[in-house]
């Protein structure tokens, strides 16, 4: 796997907001690099899209960060959309080597501040997630121009949203006060996200190319794709 080194795998699941790891592509020791990717998926009550960068330090740890835009059509958010900034970092503890282990193991932690809008006439709504654990992923090479990377991630998912507001007069589905009064709470979730990702990578000539499509459970059946370029 030599022969791949300057490789890096950059995507977010996006409206799942599953930062994937930079380093799933190159050994361990290989060059640093970077890349970028855009995307987008549907989830429960919701869907969005956005785009990534970030950076491996020789296939060992990962930093990097997902901007994505969402709008929501169910729920308690229901006619808002949103933008949500999560910045995240991998560590791959362990890195299948040839003749060795056949599975690689890694382990992400993200943190996600989301902003709201489209809650007139009153406030709108503010949140924050985490995710934290372990992916599982083997890499097959498909000739000397194409990789194949298939991954599993499962992971504990947090989420929390605040609302300022149980007006029955906003425009999103928060209708926590029947008398029509506003007050004050705070929406807190405690889930599981597992996602199954059959990455593939593709070389034409000195360009490498990444098809990233996904599907799984968070909340509810997520399904979605991303497309990027290593740098």
């Amino acid at each position: 796997m030599r022969k791949l080194i300057g490789l890096c795998f950059l995507s977010a699941t996006l409206v799942a907001t599953s930062a994937r790891a930079q380093g799933i592509y190159i050994d361990r020791g290989d060059p640093s690099a970077i890349s970028a990717t855009v995307g987008g998926g549907i989830i429960k009550d919701g869907w969005g899209g956005g785009a990534m960068g970030g950076w491996t330090y020789r296939g060992v740890f990962d930093v990097g960060a997902d901007l994505s835009y969402y709008k929501y059509t169910g729920g308690s958010n229901k006619n808002l959309s949103g933008i949500s900034l999560t910045p995240f970092v991998t560590f791959h503890a362990i890195k299948a080597e040839e003749d060795e282990l056949p599975i690689s193991i890694s382990a992400t932690l993200g943190v996600q501040r989301q902003f709201y809008t489209g809650n007139s006439p009153v406030a709108n709504p503010e949140g924050w997630g985490l995710y934290v654990g372990p992916s599982l992923y083997r890499r097959i090479e498909m000739g000397g121009s194409m990789l194949f990377v298939p991954e599993v991630l499962v992971a504990y998912d947090l989420k929390a949203t605040r609302y300022y507001s149980g007006a029955l007069d906003q425009s999103s589905g928060n209708l926590r006060d029947a008398s029509g009064g506003a007050g004050y709470a705070t929406d807190m979730k405690h889930g599981v996200r597992a996602l199954l990702r059959p990455n593939l990578l593709v070389k034409a000539g000195n360009t490498k190319y990444l098809v990233m499509p996904y599907a799984g459970y968070q909340s509810g059946f997520v399904v979605g794709g991303n497309v990027g370029a290593m740098f």
